[in-house]
């Protein structure tokens, strides 16, 4: 793992990118399909009516939140993507923040929705923000994540614009190297696999709940 990719920097480029991503609409130059079986998958396993959005980007699968009558909250640091959001689901609630640090307080959700964000984070720092990600989760709560599956292989690089300058850094995992860090962040992991349909992976993951004591 490159310890050179500064988390805080790494940060600045993807909310750069994602800004400009949301100013041009980008979702409308890609045939983009909604993770229907990975969503019932989420709602399946989930204990409770209170969930994050972590990374909600324009507010993509809010209605589908929203239509299971949830109690929802979305964060995502960029401000262009929020404000198409917002647009889109006025009632909704949405905060402008890092999901590497969430402005919300200890085990106060049911559920954690994480839906290609996490590879803006650099491998050596994923397991800090997965502890994050764990603080607001309720014991017995659950995480669900959908990310891209890995190339050929699994590494971690910036990728250059046309100009040749920086544009996005991006973390490429196998789905069983990714598990692992969720379990040694504190987590169960329930389920993990890929979708090999949509080119994406998956991992389910609970907080344990705390032991009895005699």
């Amino acid at each position: 793992m490159d310890q050179s990719f500064d988390p805080d920097e790494m940060e600045r480029l993807d909310q750069a990118y994602t800004d400009r991503f949301a100013r041009r609409k980008g979702w409308e130059d890609f045939y983009l399909t909604d993770p229907v079986v990975d969503l019932a998958l989420f709602f399946e396993h989930l204990p409770g009516q209170s969930i994050l959005d972590a990374g909600c980007g324009w507010g993509r699968y809010v209605f589908r939140f929203i239509d299971q009558g949830l109690d929802y909250a979305g964060i995502d640091h960029s401000v262009e993507m929020l404000a198409v959001a917002k647009e889109t689901n006025p009632d909704a609630n949405f905060k402008q923040a890092s999901f590497r640090n969430i402005p919300f307080p200890n085990c106060h959700f049911d559920g954690i929705w994480s839906c290609c964000a996490l590879p803006a984070v650099p491998k050596h720092h994923l397991e800090t923000v997965l502890r994050e990600h764990l603080r607001v989760l309720k014991q017995g709560g659950v995480m669900y994540v959908v990310m891209p599956a890995a190339p050929p292989e699994s590494h971690e690089e910036i990728y250059l614009d046309d100009n040749g300058q920086p544009s996005i850094y991006q973390a490429h995992y196998f789905v069983e190297e990714f598990s692992k860090y969720f379990r040694d962040a504190g987590f169960t992991v329930i389920d993990e696999d890929y979708r090999y349909q949509n080119g994406s992976m998956y991992v389910l993951a609970q907080k344990p709940t705390k032991e009895k004591t005699g």
